[in-house]
C-alpha cells in the first residue's frame, strides 16, 4: 500500500513539475516574443516622434526679381525653439505607422506664431507702445520611412516626402499689408537611432528641405496683390525623441 502511494505521490509530483516546466517554457517564449516585438521598426508599431529639439541649419531663401535673384541665407543653432525667422525645421511632433516590418507610413506637423508689443518712454514721463510684426508658419510633410536595425537598440531611420511650408507675415501699423511665402519641399532625412530601452528611442542625424515650386505674395493697404516665385533650401542637423509602441 504504502508503496502505490508514493508511487501515485511520485507521479503526481511529476505531472505538477512537467506542467510547471511547460508553463515556464511558454511563457519565457511568449516574453521573448513580446521583446522581440518591442524593437523599433517591427510591423504594427505606432510611432511618436518629438522633432529638431535640437537643430543646426544653413538656411537660404531666394525671390526672383527682374534684375535676378535676390537671396538671403542664415544659419540656425538652437534647442526648443526656432532662432530668427521662422523655419520648417522648428520643433515638430510627428506620428509613424509601419505597415509591415520597417516599413512606415506617417507625417510631421509645425505651426507657429509670433506676435507682441514695444514700449518705450517719451517726453514728460510719457510711454508709448506700438504693436510688433506678425508671423505665424505651417509645415506639414507627408513621410515614407525604412527603418535598418541592426539589433534590439541601434540602426537607421530613413525618411522622405512632399511637403507644404507657409510664413504669413502682417504689418505692425497696417494690418492690411501682408506678406507670404509658400513652398513645396522635398524633405529628406537619414537618422541614427538608439533605443536604450524598450518603447524609447532617441534620433539623430542630418536632414535636409529642397522647395521644387514656391512664390512671395504681397499685399498692400489698397488691397492690391503681387507675387513672384521664391525658392528655399536648407541642410541641417537634428535630434529628436521617439515613444513606440505595438498596436
Amino acid at each position: 500500500m504504502r508503496t502505490r502511494t508514493c508511487i501515485s505521490l511520485i507521479r503526481i509530483a511529476a505531472g505538477f513539475l512537467f506542467g510547471a516546466g511547460a508553463a515556464s517554457v511558454t511563457f519565457l517564449a511568449s516574453e521573448r516574443e513580446a521583446l522581440a516585438q518591442a524593437r523599433f521598426g517591427d510591423k504594427g508599431q505606432l510611432a511618436i516622434t518629438g522633432e529638431n529639439l535640437f537643430a543646426f541649419s544653413s538656411e537660404r531663401v531666394g525671390q526672383s526679381f527682374p534684375d535676378g535673384e535676390h537671396s538671403v541665407t542664415s544659419n540656425r543653432f538652437g534647442f526648443l525653439y526656432s532662432q530668427g525667422s521662422p523655419t520648417p525645421r522648428g520643433p515638430q511632433v510627428g506620428g509613424h505607422y509601419f505597415i509591415i516590418p520597417s516599413l512606415s507610413l506617417g507625417a510631421t506637423l509645425g505651426y507657429e506664431a509670433r506676435g507682441g508689443s514695444v514700449t518705450q518712454p517719451t517726453g514728460n514721463r510719457g510711454i508709448v507702445t506700438q504693436d510688433t510684426e506678425s508671423i505665424s508658419t505651417f509645415v506639414f510633410v507627408p513621410k515614407v520611412g525604412y527603418a535598418l536595425m541592426f539589433n534590439d537598440v541601434v540602426g537607421f531611420w530613413f525618411r522622405g516626402g512632399l511637403g507644404f511650408f507657409r510664413i504669413g507675415t502682417s504689418d505692425a501699423t497696417d494690418t492690411r499689408v501682408r506678406d507670404s511665402d509658400t513652398f513645396l519641399l522635398l524633405s529628406l532625412d537619414a537618422l541614427f537611432v538608439v533605443s536604450p530601452f524598450q518603447h524609447v528611442g532617441f534620433y539623430v542625424g542630418p536632414q535636409a528641405d529642397l522647395s521644387f515650386t514656391g512664390s512671395h505674395s504681397h499685399t498692400d493697404n489698397n488691397g492690391i496683390e503681387t507675387s513672384r516665385n521664391a525658392t528655399y533650401r536648407s541642410l541641417g542637423l537634428g535630434l529628436g525623441i521617439i515613444a513606440y509602441i505595438g498596436l
